[in-house]
């Protein structure tokens, strides 16, 4: 093989990691113009064993780049709170070694949020190259510095948020139909391949899908004069919950991008939708805390809050509870993203009893395990679980929990309760 060739096929298949766009078919003609005919079958299995040490770390970089080429990694968390993390690095320029915004980057660390405390780097031949054991133990920064321009930018993305920019929602003074809208376990920056999963998904491929769901719905909604409609957020919308790549509780996350700039998608990918949503009613959005996404969903709850602010066309309930209520005529709407379905009526029964005189029916909303379920149905109550429209993890489907992907909707009508479901289907 050519040092072109190999070149050639090595790129287009690493890039095929990050971008769906790239097909398998793609690869095989790059294969063809080297005189080298295979069938999919046989460029997928020859990929596999490439895929496996790419996935473990392992890259190939030309010897111009200013990325190492890493061979392997620890990281410990210290007692104090800092981390130690240790690389096998290869590096064109032995000079590097002493620019610490260098040494942060190689090691995947954000220059303007940490610092270095202390490292060590030494020098040991392979026998083909030069490597660098590189040691650096890292603190955050007490002030990390903010990047205006970055703010400035994602700002402009999202506009507008003046009042008069904004669509006025029709009204239908006869209007008795409430939307029920809950894209459940998103998890948006979710990084899955055909590889290892079975499926793709990424950033780009969660923005797609949420607005097909809410096209869809609203396509369906035309002929019915809609007094409000229920949006929710949270709910593991995002992936991980901080930059770490982790949930609130410390699981480590199969991650496309930087939480700055997967906040930054789905920040974007909701107010459009949002915009799409109140040309037909109001909006009321709800957030739910997610155990992937608890404290990040938050912040995006907050952000809404402010760019709606004065405006009555869309709230934005912010609170941190576990589990929300909502009432619409005669029926009570709760929302939560998981909890323990024996206990249920009775802590719904406790924390909302100043709806039950008022109410016929209740409605309970949980997420969590990507699959809808009718939990309980007794006594004009119904605990139910929400199916999602996200792909499978690795761990999902390592664990073989599989279900159809789709998203659920709702309308209620003010005195007779559910009127009717809408489903989108993914797959």
């Amino acid at each position: 093989m050519s040092d072109k060739h190999y070149s050639e096929l090595y790129n287009i298949l690493v890039d095929k990691l990050d971008n769906p766009a790239v097909s398998w078919n793609d690869i095989a003609e790059v294969r063809e113009r080297y005189g080298v005919h295979e069938n999919i079958d046989t460029l997928r299995k020859g990929s596999k064993l490439l895929y496996e040490f790419i996935n473990a770390g392992w890259r190939l970089t030309p010897p111009t780049s200013d990325t190492p080429a890493v061979t392997k990694e620890t990281v410990t968390i210290n007692a104090d709170k800092s981390e130690t993390s240790e690389k096998s690095i290869s590096v064109d320029d032995e000079t590097k070694l002493k620019d610490c915004d260098y040494l942060l980057r190689a090691h995947g660390y954000d220059p303007t949020l940490f610092e270095i405390t202390k490292a060590r780097n030494s020098k040991w031949d392979n026998g083909v190259k030069t490597l660098y054991a590189s040691k650096i133990t890292v603190k955050p920064k007490t002030n990390p510095v903010l990047d205006v321009n970055k703010v400035n930018e994602l700002f402009a993305k999202i506009k507008p948020f003046g009042k008069d920019k904004l669509p006025t929602p029709p009204v239908h003074t006869d209007a008795d139909k409430l939307l029920v809208v809950s894209i459940s376990d998103l998890h948006m920056n979710l990084r899955a391949s055909e590889m290892l999963t079975g499926n793709d998904y990424d950033c780009f491929e969660a923005d797609m899908l949420v607005r097909k769901v809410v096209k869809d719905i609203i396509d369906n909604v035309k002929k019915d004069e809609i007094e409000k409609i229920i949006f929710t957020i949270g709910g593991d919308m995002l992936n991980a919950d901080n930059q770490r790549n982790t949930t609130l509780k410390g699981t480590p996350q199969d991650c496309e991008k930087h939480l700055f700039e997967a906040f930054e998608d789905v920040l974007c990918v909701i107010y459009s939708v949002l915009y799409d949503l109140m040309e037909i009613a109001p909006v009321d959005v709800i957030y739910i805390p997610g155990n992937h996404d608890e404290t990040v969903s938050w912040f995006l709850a907050k952000v809404l809050e402010a760019g709606f602010l004065g405006d009555d066309r869309v709230t934005v309930d912010t609170s941190p509870l576990p589990r929300k209520y909502y009432r619409y005529g005669n029926t009570l709407l709760a929302f939560s993203h998981t909890a323990d379905e024996k206990r249920l009526p009775a802590i719904v029964a406790d924390e909302a009893r100043e709806y039950w005189s008022q109410v016929k029916y209740t409605d309970v909303f949980l997420q969590h395990l990507h699959s809808e379920q009718v939990l309980m149905e007794d006594h004009n109550m119904r605990i139910q679980r929400l199916p999602t429209i996200c792909a499978m993890s690795k761990w999902t489907n390592d664990s073989g929990y599989k279900s159809r992907r789709m998203n659920k909707s709702f309308i209620y009508d003010r005195e007779h309760g559910l009127r009717n479901v809408l489903y989108t289907s993914i797959d």
